[in-house]
Formats: structure tokens, sequence, C-alpha cells
């Protein structure tokens, strides 16, 4: 049951709604997301690239464009050493053909997941030295790699680290104390002596952030709108705050890549193998088709097929790679269902259920997707959750985390008992031997220190309306929050005491819930798309199974029920025709 609570923030919503000609009620909804400044709401509200901080201002990035200019002076080799998954491959793409463009001789690697997992290792460097490389360029990867860096010096190579991973510490006398490798430079905003203004940068943002900057430095003029269309689709995959420049990031990205929609072959192929190159692309499409299809590829066989499908002209090659990451997303969503009902089988018939961090291990499912695993096990628990699994040498496991939850400084305070690990608040991953995980399990329990209440989901709710508030000018006004995504989220209103004046179901499995709610003042029509076990209990505490029956075949329309809503509001395009549409979040009778 998820506990609702009303933002309450002491802010001058008359001035804003004077000053910014806005509405009142989403004047409440920016004071609510610390929109106040005059800055803060126009970089909201526009876009405009001299809204972008200067890439100068981050620690390591002048000397990083030394060394690349020397690089260049000597012909060197430059390797992009990136990850597999979106931010990794979009951060790999950004900096090769960025690095391409302007003549540099300049290779890729991107590890393998099963065989050589995150990071740098031993093996990878000496292939990329085999290979050329005089200089290693990570991306999405390095800030905690102190040993593997060490070697890479220790082979006489430059190394130049880009990454938005939180660095590693030690505690010492109560404080924290950084733990930086030895790098030729680092660029990572999150280092404690940065001075950049924004610290939640992905690292496909980080790697646009350092080619506009290099570009300018070396007074190249180019378009790079290419390489920010690949920044918002990391920015939104790897699931940053989608605040200050990652919004803009994000809303300047779909701009550009709506506008022209071909500006990399490769994902304009992406789009058409999954019927969606004709439509409007935003940050739902970034998520939940484009960002899959590309983190597939790494699950599952390999990375470099989704950096060769951004980085290639062949136009067959281009078709075979896209319908190959289409079907591999197919087998990933497969896999991922049956190892979700596997996982919470285990949950519901051990004593795990019991515990505030889910720890739960099952060799059958592939290590690639323990993540998503994870995540869904978090959502439908609301508990910080790692899922583990068998690998090559070592069991392997990664974790999704709640708000209230810091899993990586949980992590540190057991990190004995890994081999390897590395993350940040609201996900990790950990490299552990098989017998060590009961007492990971133990021990992450032990030192856990959520209450009950920390386990609650909560709703946050921006302002309570009454229906006769809600009008269409309003809902598109309120359109202007997107792209919405962490710390971003869309309006959340609440309405007490509405009447069902009509009810059907609908969909595949009639398990979606189309309502007709008036509250007093006004009538609004509103859909659940994931109420519908909840609406039930609600039927079945009120009503007989005959009557139940006939309100679910859509023979009794009218239900004598008053409930309490929160809800998004939308607008619904029906031939041509638009209106208000409440997408509920949650409900219970008045």
């Amino acid at each position: 049951m998820a506990r609702w609570t009303i933002r309450n923030v002491n802010a001058d919503i008359d001035r804003m709604v004077k000053e910014f000609n806005i509405s009142e009620i989403f004047a409440t909804v920016l004071a609510n997301r610390n929109i106040l400044t005059r800055r803060k709401i126009n970089t909201y509200l526009y876009t405009d690239e001299t809204f972008f901080y200067n890439p100068l201002e981050m620690k390591g990035m002048e000397i990083a464009f030394e060394k690349i200019i020397c690089a260049i002076s000597k012909n060197q080799c430059i390797c992009i050493y990136g990850d597999y998954d979106v931010d990794g491959v979009t951060s790999t793409v950004i900096l090769y053909k960025a690095l391409k463009n302007i003549g540099v001789n300049v290779m890729y690697y991107i590890p393998d997941r099963e065989e050589e997992g995150y990071g740098l290792n031993k093996e990878a460097i000496d292939e990329v030295i085999k290979q050329g490389a005089e200089l290693i360029f990570t991306c999405d990867n390095g800030i905690a790699s102190i040993e593997e860096i060490s070697y890479i010096k220790e082979n006489g190579l430059d190394i130049i680290v880009l990454d938005h991973h939180e660095p590693r510490f030690i505690e010492k006398d109560d404080l924290k104390v950084e733990i930086l490798p030895n790098a030729d430079a680092i660029i990572n905003p999150k280092q404690e002596d940065c001075q950049y203004k924004f610290k939640a940068l992905s690292a496909g943002g980080i790697s646009y952030k350092f080619i506009s900057g290099l570009y300018e430095y070396l007074e190249i003029e180019e378009n790079l709108d290419e390489f920010l269309v690949f920044a918002s689709i990391s920015t939104v995959c790897d699931i940053v705050d989608l605040i200050d420049e990652n919004r803009l990031i994000v809303k300047m990205g779909l701009e550009i890549f709506n506008n022209n929609k071909k500006i990399n072959k490769g994902l304009f192929e992406l789009l058409k193998v999954n019927n969606i190159e004709e439509k409007l692309i935003n940050e739902t499409d970034y998520g939940f088709i484009i960002g899959p299809c590309i983190n597939a590829s790494g699950r599952l066989e390999s990375a470099l097929k989704s950096v060769e499908l951004f980085t290639t002209e062949d136009e067959e090659k281009i078709k075979t790679l896209a319908t190959e990451l289409l079907n591999l997303n197919i087998e990933r969503k497969n896999l991922t269902n049956k190892a979700v009902e596997e996982i919470f089988y285990t949950i519901e018939n051990t004593s795990v259920k019991n515990d505030k961090v889910l720890v739960i291990y099952n060799d059958n499912i592939h290590e690639s997707i323990a993540g998503i695993v994870a995540g869904r096990v978090k959502e439908a628990y609301y508990k910080p959750t790692f899922v583990i699994t068998n690998s090559k040498d070592f069991a392997k496991g990664s974790g999704r985390s709640i708000p209230p939850y810091n899993m990586f400084e949980e992590l540190l305070k057991c990190q004995t008992l890994f081999k390897k690990f590395g993350g940040h608040k609201m996900a990790a991953g950990l490299s552990i031997d098989k017998n060590d995980i009961d007492l990971f399990r133990k021990t992450i329990n032990e030192n856990c220190l959520l209450s009950n209440q920390d386990l609650e989901e909560v709703i946050t709710i921006d302002k309570a309306l009454k229906f006769s508030d809600i009008t269409l000018d309003v809902a598109k006004e309120l359109g202007k929050m997107k792209p919405i995504g962490k710390e971003n989220s869309g309006a959340i209103f609440a309405t007490k005491n509405v009447e069902i004046k009509n009810i059907r179901f609908v969909g595949k499995e009639n398990n979606i819930i189309q309502f007709m709610l008036f509250d007093g003042t006004g009538s609004l029509k509103a859909i659940s798309f994931n109420g519908y076990n909840k609406f039930l209990d609600i039927l079945k505490s009120r009503f007989n199974n005959d009557e139940i029956e006939k309100i679910i075949l859509g023979i009794k329309k009218y239900i004598d029920l008053q409930l309490d809503v929160v809800y998004s509001i939308d607008v619904n395009t029906f031939n041509d025709n638009e209106n208000v549409q409440l997408i509920l979040k949650d409900f219970r009778l008045s």
C-alpha cells in the first residue's frame, strides 16, 4: 500500500504566475521541483544551447585536450574503451566518430559482459596494446580501476578517464577520503575538487561536453547535432537526474532527432525495424524501445554490434545489425519474464521475503538480465534487491535500490566479500564467491537501517484539485514538463470523494479500466493501466460475485462507490479531437 503525501513548498506562487505568465497549478508544480530562479525557469521552459555550462570548467578537461592534441601530432592510436550498456555504447560512438572526423587515428574496444565483465581488465589492456593503442580513453568506466590504470602506466601508455560513477573512498577519522586512479587526466564532475556546476551528467553527456569543448578549443566549426542526439539517448537510458543540463540535453536532442531522423543511418534503421520511424519520438521511446535494443546486444551477444550499427556507412550491414538488435531484444524480453517468475516464486516460498534487503541467487538466470530482473523485483516489493547468478569464474549480481537506501555505500561496508564491485546510490554490480552469498545476505541485512516506513512506497502529490480546475489549457501547459524522468517526475494531483459514473474494462486481457468520474464540480474521463487487482479487491469488499461479474462484463456501468484518486493529467487525441484524460496512479475508498 503506497503512502500518499502532499508537497508543501514555501514560494511566492502569485509572483511566478504574473512574471512568467503561467497558471497557478503549473507555478506550484515548478516550485515543488525547486524551479524558482529566473535561470531555472527559463532553462526549464525554453530550449537554448547558451544555457549549457562551459566544458572547460570541468576538472581534467583541458589536460585531456592537450593529451589528444599531442596524440594527433604524433599520429598515435587512441583506443576508446567503453562499456556494454547504452551509456557506454553511446559514449563510445560520440568519442569515436567525433575524433575520427578530425583525422585522429582511433579505434574502440568494448569488453565482453560475460567473459570480461565491467571496466578495464589486464587482458583487454594487453590486447589493445597489441593492436597498436598508445593512449587509452575510457568512457563510462575507469574511476574505480586503480590497479588496472597502474598497469597501463607501467606499460608506458597514457590514459584519460571519462566517467560519471562515484569515486571510491575510505573512511578515515569519520571522514570520507577519496581514492582516484593514477590517470593522466580524469574527467568526472563527481571528483571532490571539480568545480563544474552540474554533477549528474551521464557518461554520454560528459562525452558530448568533451567533444564540444575540444572542437571549440581547436577552433573547429562542425555540426555536433548527431552527438547531442546520442547524448540524449544516454541520459534517458542511464536514468540520471533529468534536471538542469541533463534535461536540456534530452530536450534539445529530441528536437534535433525529430527534425532529422536520418541524422544517423543506424539509428534510423533501428526506428524502422521497431515501426516507429513515422511517430514523434519521445523519452519513453528512448527508454523502452531504442535503449533496450542497444542494451540487448551487450547482454546476449556483443555490444560491438551496437557500436558498429551507429558508426558504419554500409547500408546492408546497417539493415542486418538493426534486425539482429531487434531479435535480441525480443529474446531478452522472454528470458526476463521467465526469470522474474522464478524469482517471485523463490521470494514467496522462502524466508527471503522477510528481509529488508532482498538477496536472491538463481543460477538459471542469464547474468546479463540480472539488473533488469532486480529492477522488476524492487518495483514489486519496494525493497533494495540484488539478483545473483552463476558466471564463468564467480557468481555475479546486480542491484537496484529505493530512494532511502544508498546501495553503493552499503556495499562499501561489506566490500571484503567481493571480488569486484561498483555502482552508485540506486544501482550496483558485484562479483562474489558463490560460497559467500549467504554471508553477504546476512551482512547486508544486519547493516540495514531502513525503517518500516522507509519500505513504504511514497506517492508525492503536487496539489489537491477540483475537477473544475482541470482544463485543456492546463493539461497542455503541464506538457511543457516533458521530457520527464528521474527527479523531474510528471505532475501528480489528487481529488477526494469522486463518484464512478461509468466504468468499462478493456485491453487484450480486459485488465485496463476506463472510468467516467465526477467530483461534484465536473466530470472527467480517467484510465488505470495497472490498478486492476487493487480495484478488484475493492469490489470484493463491497459486492457479491454476481455483481462483480456484471461490472467486469460491462452489464453494470454505474457503481455506488466513492474513491480518493491520485493521477496525472494528459491530453488524449482521438480523430483530431483533444480531450483531458486523467491517468490514475493510485486510488482508495474514500
